[in-house]
């Protein structure tokens, strides 16, 4: 009988030593630091579209060319702010993304992302000028990829308004 309580102490022990490891998995991660997270791609296609593999072949070499492009914009943009106000960002993209459907869009966004920051009038003239120089570099990549697509995976493309460029002055002789 003794050998039966020495057991089941033993087992119990051992789930107490045990039960730490496995409540560490359970826990919710937390952000990792900016400098750690995985880098964005450049080409950002909804989940919905199965790309083929000569698709994928050709998205990957737009991407090639985009990536550095795009990874210097979004370092710049991440100058213009202090920790504070990327993680103010951040946390309003969460979430927006939370609530995913329910959430605000565009504009309603994109004035909560500022209202969040509190960004100062010299750092919100640059942010706006960065974010502009993203947006429109946005528009050329999926100006790349659209044609790489077929209609069926262009209708699964979100609707977005078009960029306004700038209109050329006309010269008078």
């Amino acid at each position: 009988m003794t050998k039966f309580w020495k057991c089941l102490l033993s087992l119990a022990v051992a789930a107490f030593l045990i039960a730490p490891a496995f409540a560490e998995d359970a826990k919710p991660k937390k952000n990792r630091p900016t400098a750690t997270r995985k880098e964005q791609p450049a080409v950002q296609l909804p989940k919905e579209i199965t790309l083929t593999d000569e698709q994928k072949t050709k998205v990957a070499e737009v991407e090639k060319e985009y990536a550095p492009k795009m990874k210097e914009l979004r370092e710049k943009l991440d100058k213009v702010m202090t920790e504070e106000q990327k993680k103010a960002r951040l946390d309003v993209m969460k979430e927006h993304r939370e609530k995913e459907k329910d959430g605000k869009k565009g504009k309603e966004l994109a004035q909560a992302i500022k209202e969040a920051m509190k960004l100062s009038e010299e750092q919100q003239k640059r942010y706006d000028e960065t974010n502009k120089q993203i947006v429109t570099l946005r528009h050329e990549i999926l100006d790349k990829v659209r044609p790489l697509l077929s209609e069926e995976q262009k209708a699964k493309l979100p609707k977005r308004p078009e960029v306004k460029k700038p209109k050329e002055k006309k010269k008078v002789d």
